[in-house]
C-alpha cells in the first residue's frame, strides 16, 4: 500500500538542510550553516511567539502584505542573506547539530500550532498557510547560498 501521507513545505525543506548539513557545504554568502538554522528557528518561533519589534502597521497592512502575496505566488523569496530579525538575540550558534534540533522542534511546534498566530514583523497577519510558505520560502533562499543553482 503506498503511503498518502503528505509531506508540508517546512518538512521538505529540512529534508534539503539535512542533506547540506552532511555535505558539509560552506555558503558562498551569508551566514555558516549553524546560523542560518538558528534564523530560521528564531522566525518560526517568533510567528507564534511575538516579533521582537513590528514595523507600523501602515507598512504591516499595506505594502508588507502586497509583498508577502507577491512571494507567495512566484514561490521564491529574496533578501540579505545577512539580515537579523529586527530586535532578535544575536545569533551564537556555532554547531550545526543543536542549531537543526531548534529548527526542527520550531517546524514541529510551528505544525501542531492550533492558536492564532503573531504577525509578521513586516508581512503582518498571516494565515497559517500563508506562514508556512513563507517560512519554507525564507530557509530557501538562505539555502541558495549553500547549493546554488
Amino acid at each position: 500500500m503506498a503511503d498518502t501521507q503528505t509531506t508540508s513545505p517546512l518538512e521538505d525543506t529540512l529534508s534539503r538542510i539535512e542533506v547540506i548539513a552532511r555535505s558539509h557545504a560552506e555558503p558562498s554568502l551569508g551566514w555558516p550553516l549553524p546560523h542560518v538554522l538558528e534564523h530560521c528557528a528564531q522566525s518560526i518561533e517568533f510567528s507564534m511567539d511575538g516579533f521582537p519589534r513590528l514595523k507600523p502597521w501602515v507598512i504591516r497592512a499595506t505594502i508588507g502584505k502586497l509583498v508577502a502575496r507577491r512571494f507567495i505566488a512566484r514561490g521564491a523569496l529574496q533578501h540579505d542573506l545577512r539580515a537579523p530579525i529586527p530586535s532578535a538575540p544575536a545569533l551564537e550558534q556555532t554547531q550545526v547539530e543543536p542549531a537543526l534540533g531548534r529548527l526542527r522542534d520550531a517546524v514541529a511546534r510551528f505544525r501542531a500550532r492550533v492558536e492564532p498566530l503573531s504577525p509578521h514583523f513586516v508581512f503582518g497577519e498571516l494565515s497559517k498557510s500563508q506562514y508556512e510558505q513563507l517560512h519554507a520560502l525564507h530557509i530557501l533562499d538562505h539555502l541558495r547560498a549553500f547549493a546554488p543553482e
